[in-house]
């Protein structure tokens, strides 16, 4: 729940001890914020609402009526009022858009809720209700750092609040998760590195072993082309000299064969 400030059991005693701080008793003079007072919020409405509808309304009854739409959980029509009541001149800017932010913290819209908190801060920065509860919205946004500057803001505001343990304890807590994060950040970055150096590692062996893997391929290739071409000047060197003892034998036949000279023989005849 968002901090409502002190706690009493109705809205109507949170507005006169906090808000008014006792002025209210004298504007409380119509029948809405009368009923509103005497606890009666459902009864309050239809009066409130038709002297907002009037135009001549008291300033404080915008807040009245948010009220009494929060205390029977129409949260939507609350967030209505409180705004209608914001534009209006001579209202509690502070306290409309604080209740606002009540509204939406309790519908889960927590960034509206947050946007409220500020504007009320801005309204009064002397105003530690709305501080308190914007810092409960940014651990709800996990805004850490932030809640912790709100926690320790609402305490330099209302150093002697009843619940300053309880918010000492839990400012400890974030600054705790804090620092967790910040070593577990450390541990995820060396991680990191760890695994890109081995993936660094991993590319650089296979690059060298696809490097050595192509050389050995060129080699055996260059070794093959070696064979082929040693192979086929065996082989051309055959068909030479086989061509070459072809042309040898085949020219002594000639030399023989076309021989002009004929031999002449010297005999004398016995037939005389």
């Amino acid at each position: 729940m968002p901090y409502m400030g002190i706690k009493l059991n109705t809205f109507a005693a949170i507005i006169f001890s906090l808000f008014f701080c006792g002025s209210l008793f004298a504007q409380a003079s119509n029948e809405g914020m009368s009923l509103f007072e005497q606890n009666k919020p459902a009864e309050a409405i239809a009066f409130l609402e038709a002297d907002i509808a009037s135009g001549n309304p008291l300033p404080e009854e915008y807040n009245y009526l948010g009220l009494a739409y929060y205390q029977i959980g129409n949260y939507e029509k609350s967030i209505e009022a409180f705004k209608k009541g914001t534009s209006v001149p001579g209202t509690n800017k502070k306290l409309l858009y604080f209740n606002l932010g009540n509204s939406y913290f309790a519908l889960q819209k927590w960034q509206e809720a947050f946007d409220s908190y500020s504007m009320a801060s801005v309204a009064d920065p002397s105003y530690a209700a709305p501080v308190l509860n914007k810092a409960g919205v940014e651990l709800k946004l996990d805004k850490l750092v932030e809640a912790v500057a709100d926690y320790k803001r609402f305490l330099v505001l209302r150093p002697e609040d009843e619940q300053r343990p309880q918010i000492e304890k839990l400012i400890a807590l974030i600054e705790g998760e804090l620092a967790a994060r910040v070593e577990r950040e450390r541990l995820a970055a060396e991680e990191a590195a760890r695994i890109k150096a081995e993936e660094e590692r991993i590319a650089r062996e296979k690059a060298e072993a696809e490097r050595r893997e192509l050389e050995r391929r060129l080699e055996e290739e260059r070794l093959a082309a070696q064979r082929r071409a040693e192979e086929e000047a065996r082989r051309k060197k055959m068909l030479e000299d086989i061509a070459g003892s072809l042309r040898d034998s085949n020219e002594t036949t000639n030399i023989n064969a076309d021989a002009e000279e004929s031999i002449e023989y010297d005999y004398d005849s016995d037939i005389d």
